[in-house]
């Protein structure tokens, strides 16, 4: 009897490119991976309140504390769930896709994680009352 592969569900294919686009996939992080991405990035944003003084930025500063952190970590995302072959370079995402990417990898990795854990919580918190 064959045994069939599943395909994972979260996994989510992007088009990327300037001129011609072409189709990458967008993987899910394992639990480890999603920990050690969100101890970065917190990281990240503490960095940018410390670089970034909000009552006198002006846009210009803002855009340029956004735009280090997203440099400075773009490429370790896509490491994290873009297979070697597929994963783009700078010169060719957009701003969209970049975001796109990014909201493939906070909706999948994220945002059902701290909704679960949230109402997880509720729910001990009730047992407990």
């Amino acid at each position: 009897m064959s045994e069939k592969k599943k395909l994972h569900p979260e996994i989510k294919v992007v088009d990327v490119g300037i001129r011609e686009l072409r189709s990458i996939t967008v993987y899910p992080l394992s639990a480890k991976d999603q920990f050690t991405l969100l101890n970065r990035l917190m990281t990240a944003i503490e960095e940018i309140n410390a670089d970034l003084n909000v009552e006198n930025a002006t846009n210009a500063d803002a855009l340029a504390v956004i735009q280090k952190c997203i440099f400075e970590n773009l490429n370790v995302i896509l490491e994290y769930v873009v297979d070697e072959s597929e994963r783009p370079d700078f010169d060719e995402l957009t701003n969209n896709q970049i975001y796109e990417i990014a909201n493939i990898v906070f909706e999948v990795n994220y945002e059902k994680a701290a909704k679960n854990f949230k109402d997880l919580v509720t729910r001990a918190q009730g047992l407990l009352s």
